[in-house]
């Protein structure tokens, strides 16, 4: 019975791990692919999401041009993400991949930010990049992992974590990054803390970064750029 007993609870272990790796991206698709349709006309409805039906999805619904043209960095932080999720490829609902391109000006940032629903593969086509990302709170005690990358190098942001890229050259730099999500969504630390709508109390920021109010009057004050 001892026996037996240990058996069912490693096999309860397994299957909680298993649930949580089920978890930690979108959901497998239940057929070839669902490509997103907001009309739900003549549409099924699978993964959550509306259909078009799949005898009617044509080449287009899989395809976009145009990641070839740089974006325009002539912003505060000096860089451009172009994005290539399902908003833009209705073709990608229920695979669970996205693409951007991000390019960046002279000394050009793309701010600390997090992706709550992907992993981030970043590839460097031209230019310089100082990158990183700062892990939890608890595992490894806010640790800033950083890496100097150049043309051809590959550099791994894991899902959830704070990262950045920054130019230091003297040129322009761009980048590729593929996402591990249809849509990934991006929280930019700056904006959500002192751009949101509405202010988030002085009494919570002062006390939370240890500043005074003048300073965080001033911050949210500041026109943040929704890169």
């Amino acid at each position: 019975m001892k026996k037996m007993g240990a058996q069912f609870l490693i096999v309860i272990v397994f299957l909680a791990l298993a649930s949580s790796f089920a978890f930690a991206s979108d959901p497998s698709p239940l057929q070839d692919f669902c490509v997103a349709v907001d009309d739900p006309k003549d549409a099924l409805f699978v993964n959550g999401k509306f259909c078009k039906n799949p005898m009617l999805a044509t080449a287009e619904d899989f395809f976009r041009k145009g990641l070839d043209i740089a974006g325009n960095t002539s912003n505060k932080v000096g860089s451009n993400v172009t994005q290539v999720n399902v908003a833009q490829i209705p073709g990608l609902n229920t695979l669970g991949v996205s693409l951007v391109r991000i390019d960046y000006a002279p000394y050009g940032l793309n701010p600390p930010h997090t992706h709550p629903r992907a992993t981030e593969i970043l590839t460097v086509l031209e230019g310089t990049l100082y990158v990183g990302f700062v892990t939890s709170n608890s595992d490894t005690g806010n640790r800033l992992i950083t890496k100097v990358l150049n043309k051809g190098d590959v550099f791994v942001f894991p899902i959830g974590l704070i990262h950045f890229q920054f130019n230091t050259g003297h040129s322009n730099a761009v980048a590729i990054a593929g996402l591990s999500s249809q849509n990934p969504g991006v929280i930019t630390i700056a904006n959500s803390v002192f751009g949101s709508n509405p202010p988030i109390s002085d009494d919570v920021l002062t006390k939370a970064f240890q500043v005074e109010k003048d300073v965080v009057d001033y911050l949210q004050a500041q026109f943040w750029v929704n890169n």
